[in-house]
């Protein structure tokens, strides 16, 4: 092989190296610029149709409490998104913002979300006869689906935590249901992190989710 050959091949190859590392510089900012343009278009798409103030909540028939574990590893007293997910619906139903309640989680034998949100209801003052289970809403989509599915509402109010509610009516839209949301408290970003972090994550499962149907 001539020098010359040898050369052009010496070149060929760390242009090729040089764009292997580019490709594998550019993935950060790739991930990034998806997480972000998600998260902005979930965010947006809510504005103007989430509440934090019980006096300025419009009334709804029927509220949809998303699901989630009462338990929590890092406190005695129970996981705060659940306690706080209870707190805020009571507080709609006492103040005559809904009338009826279904809690939407995940169900099995070993593990039901929707009995112990009914228990949890119940002690805080809310008729058995309000509040009604849906055991089929394993994630979100799934809880919206079944509020059109099974119950045949267009219009409802959800209760969540914000950026939770902020998904779940971005869904909401795409199936042309008429939602608003009612924000429960929620932790600081420093206790709340890997909730954050996932969120994040989830907002781009929506756009997979929903393109792949």
């Amino acid at each position: 092989m001539t020098t010359k050959r040898r050369k052009n091949k010496k070149n060929n190859i760390t242009r090729a190296f040089a764009r292997i590392i580019g490709l594998i510089a550019l993935t950060p900012i790739a991930i990034f610029s998806l997480t972000l343009a998600c998260d902005i278009a979930i965010s947006n798409k809510s504005s103007g149709r989430i509440y934090d103030n019980i006096d300025d909540i419009p009334f709804n028939e029927t509220c949809v409490v998303l699901g989630t574990t009462p338990y929590s590893k890092n406190t005695k007293s129970g996981n705060p998104y659940f306690n706080n997910r209870m707190n805020a619906t009571a507080e709609l139903y006492k103040n005559g913002k809904i009338k009826r309640i279904i809690v939407s989680g995940d169900s099995s034998k070993n593990y039901d979300e929707t009995k112990k949100m009914h228990e949890a209801l119940v002690k805080r003052g809310i008729p058995k006869k309000d509040i009604i289970k849906d055991t089929k809403g394993k994630n979100t989509i799934k809880s919206i689906k079944e509020v059109k599915r099974r119950f045949k509402l267009d219009e409802f109010t959800i209760v969540s935590q914000k950026f939770h509610n902020e998904r779940a009516l971005f869904i909401a839209d795409h199936y042309k249901l008429k939602a608003i949301g009612y924000n429960a408290d929620d932790m600081n970003i420093k206790k709340g992190y890997r909730v954050y972090f996932r969120e994040k994550l989830a907002r781009i499962k929506v756009f997979i989710d929903i393109l792949t149907e």
